[in-house]
């Protein structure tokens, strides 16, 4: 009994170690903005996101007060989501309209 009592502990143990917040930090969302450009976002701790398009270096952007949604912004990148939606925005180029898409495969 006592082995049996001990076991079931253990496992209840490992698998709450396993367990992480969906949506917090070090979770990643995808977004495909077309044209083959995709981002990944991943939230960060501190009202902050990282944001990757394509194969460049990440960029951190601190959190931006919104009417609606979540904006990122610095003097150089703006990024603002509400539900799948985003507009990512590097410069002065135009901005670019993405959706959320699924985790994709081999990352």
């Amino acid at each position: 009994m006592k082995t049996g009592t001990i076991s079931l502990i253990a496992g209840a143990l490992a698998l709450a170690g396993c367990m992480e917040a969906v949506g917090g930090p070090g979770a990643s969302a995808y977004y495909d903005c077309g044209g083959g450009t995709r981002l990944k976002v991943d939230h960060l701790s501190g009202n902050r996101v990282s944001v990757q398009m394509n194969d460049n270096a990440p960029v951190t952007i601190p959190a931006d007060r919104a009417a609606s949604g979540a904006k990122y912004m610095s003097p150089t990148h703006q990024f603002w989501s509400k539900g799948d939606e985003a507009t990512w925005t590097v410069g002065r180029m135009a901005p670019l309209s993405c959706r959320k898409v699924a985790v994709p495969r081999g990352v």
